[in-house]
C-alpha cells in the first residue's frame, strides 16, 4: 500500500443512542438535513472529502490541518444555531477529533494510527468542541486567531503511548463538559502575556512565547484550573488592573512577568499575585544568554512552572487552615489534610485521614481525596507506623485505583498506585503506573520522588537511578512542603550504595533535618552520624528532636518496623550507635 501525509477528522453525535431511542426517524431526518445544509458544504469549501459515514459519525480527509479546523469551527457553530430552539436534552451535538500524519491508502479508504488517534480524540472531546493532536497543534502554532487550550497527555484505548491532546475553542462548547469531575473550587490561574521591557520591542516574541509555554505546562497540573491562551492573551498590552482581570475571568491567582535585555544578556522576572488582595505571594528572576534563546525559553518555562504549582498549593493550605472546618469545600479539605499530614504528628496524621474521607463524601466524583488516601496509607507503611502493612496496602491500592477511575489524567493517583504496588512487590506494574504519571506531568516533583520510592523497596535497588530521581525532585521543587523527603531519599540512595551512613550523606542529611516536617528518623540519622564523629552535643539535640516529633519512637521501632528489603542490613551497620542512643534516652521498646 502507498502512504501519504494528510489530515483526518473523526466526528460523531454525542449521546446518539439516547437520541435515537427517543425519536429514531426524526433524529435521522435532522441528521440528513445537517449533512446537506451545513456539513457537506463546509467539507467542500475546505477542500476535503468524506471518506465514510458510520451511522452517527463521519470520517473526513482534509489536505491541511488549518482547513480541517476551520471547517470544524464552521460546522460546530452552525449546528449549534440550528439546534438552539430545541430543549437541551434533544439537541444534536457533534464531537470532533483532528489528527495529521502519514496514512496508508486502501482505495478510497485510509488506514493506520493517524486514523485511530483521530477517533480517540473525538471521544475525549466535549459536545460542540474540537480536540486536536500535538502534530496539528504544531502546524497551527502561528495562527494567532485560534484559541487552543492544552488538556495534557492521555492514554487511550489500543494506543500504546500517551497522546497529547489540545482543545480548540469553538465558542459553543457545552459549559463544563471538559472540566474535571469534582473540580469545583480548584484554584484558578490566569497567566498574562509577559511585558517586553525593551525600548525597541525586540523581545516581544520571547515574552509571549514564555507566557504561552507556561500556560501549556501549568495546565498539566490537575490541581489547577488554568485559563486558556486565547482568553489570557486578550489582555495583551496596556495597563493591567489585576482586580478587574480576576473579576472578569473569575480567577484566584494572576501570573505576570517581564523580559528585559541588555546586549547579549536577558532577564525574565515573574510574579504570582493573589487576586483578592493583590498581594505578591512569590516572585523570582532568571538570567540567560540571547545566543541560546530557545534553550533559555525552555529552561525558564520549566523553572517557573515547577515553582508556581507548589507556591499556589502552599498558599491554599494556609488559607484552608484559617477557615472553620464546617465551611471547607472538598478541595479545601484535601489542602487542610495535606497540611496536617505534612506535619507528621500523631494527631495531624489522624486528622488528615478524617479530612480526606470527608472530602470523598462531600464530592463523590472527586478523584484527589482518593489519591491522597492512597498516599496516606503508603506513608503509614514506609514510615513504620502501620500495625498491619498488608491490610493498609490493599486499602491504599483501592483508593489509588478509585482516583484513577474517577480521573485518569490525575498524576497523583498514579503516583500513589506506584508507591503501593512497589510495597506489594509488583515492580513492573509499579513502573507502568509511574510511566503514566511521568507522561501526564513530568513537572511534578512527586513523580520523581515516587521513582526513588520504587527503588527503595527492591531487593537490589538501582541506587544510581534513585539518586538521579531524588536530585531531580530537589531541582524541580526545592521549597516543596515535603522537600525534606527528597533529600532523605538521596540519603537512602547513598546509604544503600555505600552501605555506610556517615560523612558520605552529610550534605543531604543536614538539608533534610533543617526543613519543616522532617520525619523523626531523619533526626535519628543525624544523631548516628554525629556519634560517629564524636559530636555528642549534636547527637543529644537530634535525639531530643526525634522524640519530640514522635514520642512513641523506640529502639525496637527503628529496628523492626521498616518494610523495605535492605533495612535489616542497613540497621545492622549502625548497631553501635543505636545502642549509644538507648544509653542517651531512646526507649528500648
Amino acid at each position: 500500500m502507498e502512504r501519504k501525509a494528510t489530515t483526518i477528522v473523526a466526528a460523531d453525535v454525542a449521546g446518539f443512542s439516547r437520541l435515537v431511542a427517543r425519536a429514531e426517524e426524526e433524529v435521522f431526518t435532522r441528521l440528513r438535513e445537517l449533512r446537506l445544509d451545513i456539513i457537506d458544504p463546509a467539507v467542500v469549501a475546505g477542500g476535503g472529502r468524506i471518506i465514510k459515514t458510520m451511522g452517527d459519525g463521519l470520517l473526513v480527509e482534509f489536505p491541511h490541518p488549518m482547513a480541517a479546523v476551520r471547517a470544524g469551527q464552521v460546522v460546530q457553530r452552525a449546528v449549534h444555531r440550528h439546534e438552539a430552539g430545541r430543549c437541551d436534552d434533544n439537541r444534536i451535538r457533534f464531537r470532533i477529533g483532528v489528527n495529521h500524519g502519514s496514512v496508508l491508502i486502501d482505495g478510497d479508504d485510509v488506514l493506520g494510527d493517524v486514523v485511530n488517534i483521530a477517533a480517540r480524540l473525538e471521544t475525549l472531546c466535549p459536545p460542540n468542541g474540537i480536540c486536536i493532536s500535538r502534530s496539528v497543534r504544531d502546524m497551527l502554532f502561528a495562527d494567532t486567531e485560534l484559541s487552543v487550550c492544552p488538556r495534557g497527555k492521555q492514554f487511550v484505548r489500543n494506543i500504546p503511548f500517551p497522546v497529547e491532546v489540545w482543545q480548540v475553542e469553538t465558542g459553543v462548547e457545552d459549559a463544563g463538559a471538559a472540566v474535571q469531575p469534582g473540580s469545583a473550587d480548584r484554584p484558578s490561574v490566569i497567566v498574562l502575556p509577559f511585558d517586553d521591557a525593551s525600548a525597541s520591542g525586540e523581545n516581544s516574541f520571547l515574552a509571549e512565547g514564555i507566557a504561552d509555554e507556561i500556560i501549556n505546562e501549568l495546565s498539566r497540573f490537575r490541581s489547577l484550573f488554568v485559563i486558556a491562551r486565547g482568553s489570557s492573551f486578550s489582555y495583551r498590552g496596556g495597563e493591567k488592573d489585576i482586580r478587574q482581570i480576576a473579576q472578569d475571568m473569575r480567577v484566584r491567582y494572576v501570573v505576570q512577568g517581564a523580559v528585559r535585555g541588555a546586549g547579549d544578556r536577558l532577564r525574565v522576572s515573574v510574579q504570582l499575585i493573589e487576586a483578592d488582595t493583590v498581594e505578591q505571594i512569590w516572585s523570582d528572576r532568571y538570567d540567560g544568554d540571547r545566543a541560546s534563546l530557545f534553550d533559555f525559553q525552555d529552561d525558564i518555562t520549566r523553572r517557573v512552572v515547577t515553582r508556581l504549582a507548589p507556591e499556589i498549593g502552599a498558599h491554599e493550605r494556609q488559607v484552608s487552615r484559617r477557615k472553620p472546618p464546617e465551611n471547607l469545600s472538598a478541595w479545601e479539605m484535601c489542602q487542610r489534610g495535606l497540611s496536617e499530614m505534612e506535619a507528621r504528628t500523631i494527631e495531624g496524621i489522624h486528622t488528615a485521614f478524617d479530612l480526606f474521607h470527608s472530602a470523598t463524601k462531600a464530592d463523590s466524583a472527586y478523584a484527589l481525596p482518593h489519591a491522597l488516601l492512597g498516599q496516606w496509607h503508603s506513608m503509614r507503611i514506609y514510615s513504620g507506623r502501620s500495625s498491619d502493612p498488608g491490610a493498609e496496602m490493599l486499602t491504599g491500592i483501592y483508593h489509588a485505583r478509585m482516583a484513577i477511575r474517577l480521573d485518569d489524567r490525575l498524576e497523583t493517583g498514579y503516583v500513589a498506585l506506584a508507591r503501593l504496588l512497589t510495597i506489594r512487590g509488583a515492580e513492573a506494574d509499579a513502573r507502568d503506573a509511574l510511566a503514566r504519571a511521568v507522561a501526564l506531568n513530568d513537572n511534578d516533583a512527586a513523580v520523581y520522588s515516587a521513582q526513588t520510592f520504587v527503588n527503595l523497596f527492591q531487593a537490589e535497588p538501582d541506587t544510581d537511578e534513585m539518586l538521579r530521581a531524588g536530585l531531580e525532585a530537589i531541582r524541580l521543587s526545592p521549597r516543596d512542603p515535603v522537600a525534606w523527603s527528597f533529600h532523605w531519599m538521596v540519603v537512602m540512595a547513598l546509604w544503600m550504595r555505600d552501605m555506610e551512613l556517615g560523612e558520605n550523606v552529610r550534605e543531604h542529611l543536614d538539608a533534610a533535618s533543617r526543613l519543616p516536617g522532617a520525619e523523626a528518623f531523619v533526626h535519628i540519622a543525624v544523631a548516628v552520624v554525629a556519634l560517629k564523629r564524636d559530636d555528642q552535643p549534636v547527637a543529644d539535640r537530634a535525639l531530643s528532636k526525634a522524640l519530640t516529633i514522635r514520642p512513641e519512637l523506640t529502639h525496637n521501632v527503628i529496628k523492626y518496623s521498616f518494610y523495605f528489603p535492605k533495612w535489616p542490613a542497613l540497621v545492622a551497620g549502625i548497631t553501635v550507635q543505636l545502642d549509644r542512643l538507648v544509653e542517651m534516652g531512646l526507649p528500648p521498646r
